[in-house]
C-alpha cells in the first residue's frame, strides 16, 4: 500500500472513532460538553489525514519538507486529550495550564527538530524530550493526587493515562528510527507506523474514555457533593 492509501485508511479509521461519541452526545445530554470534546479528537485527526491524502498541508521548510497539517492536528488534539484527563483529575487551571504548556512545547520542539540540522535539531529533540519527561510525571505523579475519590473515576483515568502515557513514549522513538534521525526507517514505514499510533492513541483514547462513562456520572456527583457541603 503506497503512502496516500495509509493516509486515507487513518482518515476512515479517525472517521469511524468519531462515531460513538456523537452517538453519546446526542443520547446523553447530561454530559454533553465531554461528549463534544472527545468527538473532537477523533474529528479535528479526520480533518488532518484528508488534507493530508488530498496532497496538501505540507511546506518546504529549507531542505526539508515539513507535514504542517499532521502538527497542527497533534497542536489542537493533544491538549484536548490532555484536557480531558485533567478534567477526571480534576485539575486546578494551574495545573491544565502546566500540562498544555508542557505538552505544546514537546510538538514544537518536535517541528524545530524536523527543520533544523545538525546540533540545532538535537537540541531541540533534547528539549522536547525534557517537555515530554515533564508531561510524563504530572500525568503518573501529579494529577493521581487530584483524582476525584471515586472509584469510576480513578479507574478510567488510569485506563487512559496508561495508554496515553505508552503510547505518546513511541512517537519520540520512531523520530529517532526516521529520516530525520538515524534514518534506519524507510518513509514508507515511517508512515505506516505514524499512522498505526496516531489510530490507537486517539481512537482507543476516544472508545475506551466512552465505555468509561461511568466516570461522567461520578464527576457529577462530586460536583453536587461539593456544593451540598460548600452550602452546609
Amino acid at each position: 500500500m503506497n503512502h496516500t492509501i495509509w493516509l486515507w485508511v487513518g482518515a476512515v479509521g479517525m472517521v469511524v472513532g468519531t462515531l460513538p461519541p456523537l452517538w453519546r452526545l446526542v443520547t446523553d445530554p447530561e454530559n454533553r460538553s465531554y461528549y463534544a470534546l472527545l468527538a473532537a479528537i477523533t474529528g479535528i485527526a479526520a480533518v488532518a489525514y484528508v488534507v493530508m491524502a488530498l496532497g496538501l498541508g505540507s511546506l518546504r521548510v529549507g531542505g526539508t519538507e515539513l507535514v504542517a497539517a499532521r502538527y497542527v492536528d497533534w497542536l489542537l488534539t493533544t491538549p484536548l486529550m490532555v484536557l480531558y484527563l485533567g478534567l477526571l483529575g480534576r485539575c486546578g487551571t494551574r495545573l491544565y495550564a502546566a500540562l498544555v504548556g508542557a505538552d505544546v512545547v514537546v510538538i514544537l520542539g518536535g517541528v524545530a527538530a524536523d527543520v533544523l540540522d545538525g546540533l540545532a535539531a538535537a537540541a531541540a529533540f533534547g528539549v522536547a524530550t525534557l517537555a515530554f519527561c515533564a508531561l510524563v510525571y504530572l500525568l503518573l505523579v501529579t494529577v493521581p493526587r487530584r483524582v476525584a475519590l471515586r472509584e469510576e473515576c480513578v479507574v478510567t483515568f488510569t485506563k487512559l493515562r496508561n495508554l496515553t502515557v505508552v503510547l505518546w513514549s513511541l512517537y519520540p522513538v520512531v523520530w529517532l528510527l526516521s529520516g530525520s534521525g538515524f534514518g534506519l526507517l524507510l518513509p514508507a514505514t515511517e508512515n505506516v507506523v505514524v499512522v498505526y499510533l496516531d489510530f490507537i492513541s486517539k481512537v482507543g483514547f476516544v472508545v475506551m474514555a466512552v465505555n468509561g462513562d461511568r466516570a461522567l456520572d461520578a464527576l457529577e456527583a462530586v460536583r453536587l457533593d461539593g456544593r451540598t457541603s460548600h452550602a452546609d
